[in-house]
């Protein structure tokens, strides 16, 4: 696991620039929340979830989650069909600050296009490093 900055950024994920993660496992892509916008959030206090069967687009919203401190939607990484989703976050939507590679997962979708897809995501140590700089510029941690 690469740590950038304090960060938590593995290596093997794609990126979007909406703080999702994106990891290939087979013929199906997993995705979830990054570290950097898990903890610029706080204590994630609430995720909806899309629906099994549910069409995801890129760059259309694809989950929304609340924390004391903020609110927003993240939009897919791939295109495809929602496969399963994570329904722990129900009723734990903490786990996505505790764990957000492991058991904080949010959706399993089955891609269309994840060739062409893969082509817009970010991904490999210096471009993370890049963009992970860009983002710790445009929204520096609380002070104190």
């Amino acid at each position: 696991m690469a740590v950038i900055s304090g960060y938590n950024l593995p290596d093997d994920l794609y990126y979007t620039d909406e703080h999702a993660w994106a990891r290939v496992e087979g013929a199906r892509v997993r995705v979830g929340l990054n570290d950097f916008a898990q903890k610029l959030a706080g204590e994630i206090s609430f995720v909806k979830l899309p629906k099994p069967g549910k069409e995801a687009a890129v760059d259309k919203v694809l989950f929304s989650l609340q924390s004391g401190k903020w609110a927003g939607k993240i939009k897919s990484p791939v295109g495809g069909t929602v496969a399963e989703v994570n329904e722990d976050l129900t009723f734990e939507p903490g786990k996505i600050n505790q764990d957000c590679y492991g058991e904080g997962w949010v959706a399993l979708i089955e891609p269309v296009d994840l060739e062409a897809d893969r082509k817009a995501l970010i991904f490999g140590a210096d471009a993370v490093s890049e963009w992970v700089a860009r983002e710790i510029a445009a929204h520096p941690a609380p002070k104190g």
